[in-house]
């Protein structure tokens, strides 16, 4: 069970280390999501902004109210900073009052309480059968989340139990909806509507109820289930189809870097020439020495033919 909140009982000037779990559950059934009828596509909400018709970013959002003339007033996180701020780490106890005197319709989310330290285990059960006994629940106030809410503590076997409450001012006051109070109910009538709730309640175990339309519901989903196409995995034949395409791929690309290859040969052939030629200062010497011999070579014969062509006399014409 995931602890949602960690802190301390205080009592008077005690204070006792507990942990809160939820005690219930609102969304143990399956849970639809909003989605485009067409494909089934999730569909995602964005902030838009009226005024301006457009989107924007969720940093661009602040808190404001809008009072019903029409006003609007926005508040920076330094106003809203400055605010009390609520004792996030302890359930503070106000006052005790008779169990009875709690109206079930205020009460809210309730809380399995655990102790968190061993050392404190006494003061834990000494308020849980100090409860018990005296048949009184305990009122707190205690912020989980970012509210501060009133809250009930109370014995529930061998456990605290935490449940949340509705502040005074939240309570509707129910005017003009009962029911005439001039209408009489006659002591036969009475009588047989109890024998009817006793028949009614023969047999009852209220553990066996469940949610008919959670039960319904997961049906039909794993009906759609079984019909629908499985989302589409590579197997072994794909893998194999891959695995040749991508083996006629490197073939390909080994075939068109062919010539590039060769050129690179030369280069590097040529480079090892002339690295050979440094390792071997005499015969680099030598083939230098017989390079600018055949050069003075061609140097000279030129110049012969050139000279030769000066010294012929011109035919008379």
């Amino acid at each position: 069970m995931q602890a949602v909140w960690r802190g301390v009982i205080s009592l008077g000037t005690i204070d006792i280390p507990v942990v809160l779990y939820k005690a219930t559950e609102t969304d143990s059934g399956l849970v639809l999501h909003q989605v485009h009828a067409e494909d089934g596509s999730r569909v995602h909400h964005k902030w838009w902004c009226e005024e301006e018709d457009r989107e924007i970013e969720h940093r661009d959002i602040a808190k404001g109210y809008q009072h019903p003339d029409g006003r609007r007033v926005v508040l920076s996180d330094k106003e809203l900073a400055a605010l009390p701020p609520p004792d996030k780490e302890r359930i503070s106890v106000l006052a005790s009052v008779d169990d009875g005197s709690i109206d079930p319709m205020v009460l809210g989310q309730a809380y399995h309480v655990g102790g968190s330290d061993p050392m404190t285990d006494r003061f834990y059960v000494l308020l849980r059968e100090t409860l018990r006994e005296s048949g009184r629940v305990a009122v707190t106030k205690v912020a989980i989340g970012t509210r501060e809410s009133l809250a009930v503590l109370r014995a529930h076997d061998d456990l605290l139990v935490l449940q949340t409450m509705s502040w005074p001012e939240e309570v509707r006051h129910p005017t003009g909806i009962a029911p005439e109070s001039d209408i009489a109910v006659r002591p036969q009538e009475l009588k047989m509507a109890m024998h009817l709730m006793d028949i009614l309640s023969e047999g009852f175990v209220l553990e066996e109820l469940h949610d008919d339309y959670q039960q319904a519901l997961q049906q039909v989903v794993a009906d759609r289930l079984e019909e629908a196409a499985p989302p589409h995995h590579a197997d072994v034949t794909d893998l194999t189809v891959l695995l040749q395409s991508s083996l006629e791929a490197v073939r390909s690309g080994r075939a068109d870097a062919a010539p590039a290859r060769k050129s690179a040969a030369g280069k590097t052939a040529s480079a090892a020439k002339r690295a050979t030629a440094k390792k071997n200062p005499a015969t680099g010497a030598a083939s230098d020495r017989k390079t600018a011999a055949e050069n003075a070579s061609t140097r000279n014969t030129t110049a012969k033919n050139t000279a030769a062509k000066k010294t012929t006399p011109r035919r008379a014409s």
